[in-house]
């Protein structure tokens, strides 16, 4: 098995061991230095640089390549749904790179994968970009297309580890149509005013927006709170899961995509006080409704189920609440981060 070890800012060390010879005796191991394109993201030159240890490691190895010619990507994408993904990804992105398949594969199932040169592959987002949404609003975002390229990426990586390709013709084939979209900011006078039309909203929908301002926490890791990960002596939240809902399906809960996801937050005063009411609230609504008590494994936000709130649900809540009081709808709740220390501080009405 070939090792990588980092050499420098972009430089990297590739060795392969060739085993022992007749005697016992170990072989001169073999190094190669390779280096990515300057222009590659972080996590793109990891792969890169993962693929030519494979390549090198065969050469030194002198294994042929197990290329079948003939494999299409329909049969390969068959191979990589039931052997590869599954075991490879998590499930909400294995679930939501299906969802890319089904329009990749329409448009270049039938190639070959050794057919799939740049040009192909190009033209090939250029006509994603003029396809439909699938909820007929409009033609496919440029996010969209982005998230397409991603997909038919890994796939195609893939194909290079198992031997089917001896490199990966997508690398450098997308290029961002337009100028990229700057996240909009609010200002003090909007975040004021948002803050009161937040405390004219429901306890439910108060304390959701004001802990998502309040701690940074993302849509779906707030839906993926429960009672137990409170510590109402020190005042921490412990984050540790999420709530992710994918087109057409149902929400599920995972784990935080990182070590560093899982983290423990601090609250203020205030927002400790305002959750300690919102708990009082659904235990008085728990025995109207149901005659039962708030258990500790409840989430904070659940539906009549027992299931967590889609994330969703609270963004078509933020965007009526903007449409209401005359605020620009480009607007969303990562957009009020900047402000969110009033967020945690201000009192509850």
């Amino acid at each position: 098995m070939a090792s990588i070890r980092k050499r420098g800012s972009n430089s990297y060390l590739i060795v392969v061991s060739r085993g022992y010879d007749y005697e016992g005796n170990r072989l001169k191991s073999v190094q190669k230095t390779v280096k990515p394109p300057k222009e590659y993201t972080p996590k793109q030159a990891e792969k890169w640089v993962r693929e030519q240890a494979i390549l090198f490691e065969r050469e030194v190895q002198h294994t042929p390549e197990p290329i079948n010619r003939s494999i299409t990507l329909a049969k390969y994408i068959e191979h990589w749904v039931a052997d590869v993904g599954p075991k490879k990804l998590a499930d909400s992105t294995f679930r939501r790179d299906e969802q890319d398949i089904r329009r990749i594969l329409p448009a270049l199932g039938n190639y070959k994968l050794t057919d799939l040169h740049k040009e192909v592959i190009r033209y090939f987002y250029e006509g994603m970009r003029h396809s439909p949404r699938l909820d007929g609003r409009g033609n496919l975002s440029e996010k969209s297309v982005e998230g397409l390229h991603n997909t038919l990426c890994g796939l195609l990586s893939s194909a290079v580890d198992e031997g089917y390709l001896t490199h990966n013709p997508a690398w450098r084939c997308y290029k961002p149509k337009g100028k990229k979209k700057e996240r909009p900011v609010a200002d003090e006078k909007t975040v004021k005013k948002l803050i009161t039309a937040f405390e004219g909203q429901s306890m439910k929908y108060e304390t959701y927006f004001k802990l998502v301002l309040a701690t940074g926490l993302r849509r779906g890791e707030a839906c993926g709170l429960k009672w137990s990960d409170i510590n109402w002596r020190k005042r921490t939240i412990h984050v540790q899961r999420g709530v992710v809902k994918l087109s057409h399906q149902e929400s599920i809960t995972k784990d935080t995509k990182t070590t560093s996801g899982d983290r423990m937050v601090y609250l203020s005063k205030e927002m400790f006080q305002l959750l300690k009411a919102w708990r009082k609230e659904c235990e008085w609504d728990r025995k109207q409704t149901a005659d039962e008590t708030v258990s500790e494994d409840d989430y904070l936000f659940r539906q009549a189920n027992g299931k967590p709130m889609n994330p969703s649900t609270f963004t078509f809540r933020f965007k009526k609440i903007l449409k209401q009081n005359g605020l620009s709808t480009d607007l969303n709740l990562h957009s009020l981060l900047p402000h969110q220390r009033q967020f945690a501080d201000c009192p509850r009405r």
